[in-house]
């Protein structure tokens, strides 16, 4: 049971999965909750439960300047149908990364099928 109250914001992520020693893979998505403790994130393909991931979620102001905010974190459930999905439980806290003008995915990346 999640200890912590998770709050519902939709916008563009990416999971940057940990292979220990292969090469990263990136998968690019739309969060759909996020909390103290973790997220929920549909994504454009599935990702294995266990996994260690890094996720990346790119915060767009009015202005169109983008804040990313890294969170590491381990895949807890998720769905191996579209729409995929996963939950992440965070390992420590996210660290702002950037602010940038336009760096964040396109509408059309962002948005997997079955998107909400």
């Amino acid at each position: 049971m999640r200890k912590e109250r998770r709050f519902g914001i939709r916008c563009p992520v990416t999971v940057r999965r940990l292979n220990g020693s292969k090469p990263t893979t990136e998968v690019r998505g739309v969060l759909c909750e996020i909390g103290l403790g973790g997220a929920r994130v549909e994504l454009q393909e599935a990702v294995t439960v266990g996994a260690r991931i890094v996720l990346f979620v790119h915060f767009q102001a009015p202005d169109q300047q983008v804040t990313t905010i890294r969170f590491e974190g381990t895949v807890e459930n998720g769905r191996d149908h579209p729409p995929f999905e996963i939950g992440v439980t965070f390992r420590g806290t996210g660290r702002f990364l950037q602010k940038q003008v336009g760096e964040i995915p396109s509408p059309s990346v962002a948005n997997p099928p079955g998107a909400r």
